[in-house]
């Protein structure tokens, strides 16, 4: 099995409890991360935005608040994602976002189409980061801004902090997962992509490979997260 069907497999299992997982794994920061990554960005008035492996409408949801104008797009592999996405959002009085199925990897978009693409956890879970991050270039226009929310890998940073993080992602997390969305093995998966995700400066220099200029990163909770931005 390729990683896009493991990865669909994956949010499959966990849809219908997603969103209060990630509450209880995060304590609720979460809420605050995607908050800063979407208030660190100036949406200009009718700008056309995509959000990659957005189906949860969480970011979409947060950009049409501070940019009512903006024009977004929601693009996820994962079908139920995105029904339970439209879902929230139709919840939330907005009926007005385009729902896309599809592979980050192979847009069904024009060159140039859109002057943001946002991707908040999601980067993680592609087969082939390099595909998804030129794809995501091509679709920019000129000038256009990539913005991206993902967790880091801890283990080369403060040891203490490192011990602690590992033992409540690598036991906690999955115990959890157990009880509250009765799927260890997902969050078991979760917590691997996390740990086998490139340090944020590595990750800086594969967006900056496919073509992205003043690409910069911004770390949050002592690192747990960091914010990579770049210009197309």
């Amino acid at each position: 099995m390729d990683k896009s069907q493991l990865v669909k497999g994956v949010f499959d299992s966990v849809v219908n409890r997603y969103d209060i997982m990630n509450d209880i794994m995060s304590l609720g920061i979460h809420r605050l991360w995607k908050d800063k990554m979407v208030n660190s960005v100036h949406f200009t008035q009718n700008s056309k935005v995509l959000d990659i492996a957005g189906g949860t409408g969480d970011i979409a949801i947060r950009i049409v608040r501070r940019e009512p104008s903006a024009q977004v797009t929601v693009c996820d592999i994962n079908q139920n994602m995105l029904s339970r996405g439209r879902d929230k959002a139709i919840n939330s009085n907005q009926l007005n976002f385009n729902w896309v199925c599809a592979n980050a990897e192979s847009l069904p978009f024009e060159d140039s189409e859109f002057d943001y693409c946002t991707i908040a956890f999601g980067i993680r879970n592609v087969s082939d980061r390099k595909k998804a991050l030129s794809e995501a270039y091509r679709v920019l226009k000129p000038n256009g801004q990539f913005i991206c929310l993902e967790f880091a890998p801890m283990h080369y940073q403060n040891k203490t902090l490192t011990k602690f993080y590992d033992l409540y992602s690598f036991k906690v997390i999955p115990k959890i997962g157990s009880i509250v969305a009765k799927d260890k093995s997902s969050y078991e998966y979760l917590v691997r992509s996390i740990r086998e995700f490139p340090t944020q400066a590595d990750f800086k220099m594969e967006v900056e490979e496919v073509g992205f200029k003043n690409v910069e990163f911004h770390n949050m909770s002592y690192g747990i997260v960091a914010l990579h931005i770049g210009a197309k």
